[in-house]
């Protein structure tokens, strides 16, 4: 920041050269500007999970929200930071909000994430010396990161992991000085997040994923289950008189294979509806440019697909308990 301390005249205070014009700062001056720019502050964060719709309409109602939040306190000086970050970590950053605005709409690369970031020195009342704020905000496209996400996943990786890893849409961060102007910030926020478009929560979806895994082996647990009690009544039919070895014989074949074949097959159309529950994402999206909306409209694709997916999965169960009791009468 300085480069140069010379000494005044008569033992004079000691000066500084500071920036490109070389002007000069007594050490005290230097040292009160430095302490007061880089003094420690407080910081506080809240993040959600909304499942938010944005466009560059809902993000330019976020920046009005703060600019006229800043009408209210004497701000000094400030400056705002918006950072675009597409896939494979390519990034764009605006030095304003107006440069933000001519942001190129034709991309095709989606967006991940959206932070925009306000520095501000306000002088609060009753007060003289300014206080630095900085209030950061950061959107999540939860469908660019899905795609983000499995594209570079393993395969052993389930959806209900990215579920979990890509569940937070926003956040705000308030590095401040004074509680109750950054409470402000914050509550302009929640009432941006609670007016913008959005998509609601299915509150049994949650409950469904949560205990998902467990539907291969319940499935495969009924199919058996099923099978042994067919095997059951038949067995009284058929070793309650004299039978043929032959007849014995056909009776263990057929229970045998069943039992395999319709666990198996239990165990597997229990693996299409545990994917099924596991992929169905409620979409939160940015849309900012021609990737974004083509990204989304893949999504709700997809979610078509994944909710016939459990259909067909549920008919596949019908079906094997009708099979397992036909096999049951041929036993």
């Amino acid at each position: 920041m300085g480069d140069i301390i010379e000494h005044g005249e008569n033992g004079g205070p000691q000066v500084i050269r500071v920036g490109e014009s070389g002007s000069q700062l007594s050490i005290k001056v230097y040292q009160d500007v430095y302490h007061q720019v880089t003094g420690r502050t407080e910081k506080i964060r809240k993040r959600y999970s909304n499942n938010i719709l944005v466009d560059f309409s809902e993000i330019e109602q976020l920046h009005h929200k703060i600019m006229q939040l800043c009408d209210v306190h004497n701000i000094v000086a400030r400056n705002e930071i918006i950072s675009v970050f597409h896939n494979k970590e390519r990034k764009e950053q605006f030095t304003s909000f107006e440069r933000f605005a001519k942001y190129n709409a034709n991309a095709t690369s989606p967006c991940v994430n959206l932070v925009l970031q306000y520095n501000f020195s306000i002088i609060p009342a009753g007060l003289d010396r300014p206080q630095e704020y900085v209030v950061s905000i950061r959107l999540t496209s939860r469908v660019a990161m899905l795609q983000e996400i499995e594209s570079d996943a393993p395969p052993f990786m389930r959806g209900r992991v990215f579920g979990y890893i890509a569940s937070n849409t926003a956040e705000v961060s308030v590095e401040y000085a004074d509680y109750v102007i950054a409470r402000g910030f914050l509550e302009a926020f929640d009432e941006w997040i609670d007016g913008c478009k959005s998509e609601p929560d299915i509150k049994w979806l949650s409950f469904l994923q949560r205990w998902s895994h467990l539907c291969p082996p319940a499935l495969r647990f009924a199919a058996a289950l099923s099978i042994i009690i067919g095997a059951l009544e038949a067995a009284g039919t058929i070793f309650s008189t004299t039978q043929s070895p032959l007849m014995v014989a056909r009776f263990f074949i057929i229970f045998s294979g069943a039992f395999y074949l319709i666990t198996s097959l239990a165990s597997a159309v229990g693996r299409v509806i545990e994917d099924s529950i596991d992929n169905f994402f409620v979409i939160s999206y940015l849309k900012l440019n021609k990737g974004d909306s083509n990204l989304v409209d893949d999504f709700k694709t997809r979610k078509r697909k994944v909710v016939l997916k459990f259909i067909f999965g549920c008919l596949m169960t019908v079906a094997l308990r009708v099979i397992s009791s036909k096999i049951s009468s041929l036993i």
